[in-house]
């Protein structure tokens, strides 16, 4: 099969890497004197990027200015030192070029036989947060996309643990401050609305 009309060649590969290299630079070189967020109505970002499916493709870097004005420039800076919400990423430039290399090199570290050298990696990562926490040695861990995902695996670890995977009679109390994602995660696991019951908070945010 011919990818050849899909596929760059070395020099435009490197004139689009410098083009987001440059981006990159502006952007956290700038991004002090920025706002936290730029945000467009639903009407304006129809009217800028609704388009019908394209019959033919785009020049690259025409693409990249129009990512860089319609699409990064309506969102929220989540790097940026007066955000506060949440911190998703690492938010600085090695981070980001080692996002690029995972996935420009496209990293799977599911198993060790496609991935023996990012595996041991997350090992001895983990390790190393491990004895900074000081766990115990029989402590172990895993790498994951994030809170969610995160909260997900620990309750599926504590149903298999706890309840050998068998729910019939399982209760879980958790505070109504707990996160939205605790929620989510136990419906996937298989959980029934009967099976949770969500306690109030006192005005400390403990538990009574």
């Amino acid at each position: 099969m011919d990818n050849s009309r899909l596929e760059l060649t070395p020099e435009e590969m490197r004139s689009l890497g410098y083009q987001v290299i440059d981006m990159l630079v502006e952007h956290f070189e700038q991004v002090r004197e920025q706002p936290v967020t730029n945000r467009a109505t639903r009407a304006e970002m129809e009217q800028r990027l609704r388009e019908p499916p394209p019959q033919q493709g785009s020049v690259a870097g025409d693409v990249l200015q129009q990512v860089r004005q319609d699409v990064l420039g309506n969102s929220m800076s989540i790097d940026h030192p007066r955000f506060l919400a949440f911190v998703p990423s690492a938010g600085n430039f090695v981070g980001a070029m080692a996002d690029a290399l995972v996935s420009g090199f496209n990293i799977f570290a599911g198993t060790w036989l496609e991935a023996a050298g990012p595996t041991e990696i997350e090992l001895v990562t983990i390790d190393w947060l491990r004895q900074l926490c000081g766990l115990p040695e029989t402590a172990g861990g895993l790498f994951v996309s994030g809170g969610s995902v995160a909260n997900l695996t620990v309750l599926a670890t504590a149903r298999h643990i706890k309840l050998q995977d068998d729910m019939t009679d399982a209760v879980v109390y958790f505070s109504d401050q707990t996160h939205s994602s605790i929620e989510r995660a136990l419906r996937i696991l298989g959980f029934q609305p009967g099976q949770l019951r969500k306690l109030p908070a006192d005005a400390d945010f403990r538990l009574t």
